[in-house]
């Protein structure tokens, strides 16, 4: 019957979760002898085990040592993970004083390959439903909070993410040009906010701002999104409260200026 819990755990589920468990900061390798110990299993179902996790991509063996690791893409996840809470108790209360002085939805953002990832969520009486949830992905070229994160991204790494995107149109006013778009990234780190003026949806705009981290690095965004009846204005007039919005978040994250 779909829906109903199952009665105990799959054996090997639940050994290869222990086992992607003891990958952390003080053992990031691990070889099999050892995984087998530390989880209470037989050597022949760790090896059994862990080269699944291999061929699904969540392990990785370090031909130097003869030792498993975590991929980029687990270490990844985990990141994204421990920032996302971070950012939540850092941006609770900034963005919850936002919200009263604002009807437009507001979110905590981060940059996660070429898309933005929806992390916290405010919404105003006029919630944009292409936002409709956190967690949602949106290109982000196409996106103030992309934009102002593409910006503050080191020279390097942000060339090699230019080569990588795909400006496609999705509006009449999607910058699709990357001459234009290298141009609106200077822009952003000349005014400290990016805008997004009916780029992802025609009616709709955002405004963001950098959210730094202890060390001063950008590691998401501020913003907020309305609909609006004049594109071309856009929300500009938030750009205050948002950038005060998060100095606040990264004050909480342990950035001082």
């Amino acid at each position: 019957m779909t829906g109903r819990r199952p009665t105990a755990p799959l054996s090997s589920v639940a050994t290869a979760a222990r086992i992607l468990r003891e990958f952390d900061k003080h053992s990031t390798q691990l070889g099999v002898s050892q995984l087998a110990r530390n989880v209470g299993v037989g050597k022949s179902t760790a090896h059994r085990v862990i080269w699944t996790l291999v061929e699904e991509g969540l392990l990785e063996k370090v031909e130097e040592t003869g030792l498993f690791r975590l991929t980029t893409a687990m270490r990844s996840l985990g990141t994204s993970a421990e920032t996302a809470q971070r950012l939540h108790e850092a941006g609770t209360m900034p963005l919850d004083a936002l919200r009263a002085r604002t009807a437009g939805t507001l979110h905590i953002a981060i940059l996660d390959g070429d898309d933005v990832l929806y992390v916290e969520r405010r919404e105003g009486p006029g919630a944009i439903q292409v936002f409709r949830a956190f967690g949602s992905r949106i290109p982000a070229y196409r996106t103030s909070s992309g934009k102002v994160m593409l910006a503050y991204l080191p020279d390097a790494q942000r060339r090699r993410a230019l080569e990588t995107i795909k400006l496609t149109a999705r509006t009449s006013r999607t910058i699709t040009s990357r001459t234009a778009f290298v141009a609106e990234l200077e822009q952003v780190r000349r005014q400290g906010f990016a805008e997004n003026r009916g780029e992802s949806e025609a009616s709709m705009c955002s405004i963001a701002a950098p959210v730094r981290d202890r060390m001063g690095r950008v590691v998401a965004s501020v913003s907020v999104a309305e609909h609006v009846d004049d594109v071309d204005a856009g929300l500009r007039h938030l750009a205050g409260p948002v950038i005060e919005t998060a100095k606040r978040v990264s004050a909480g994250l342990g950035w001082t200026w």
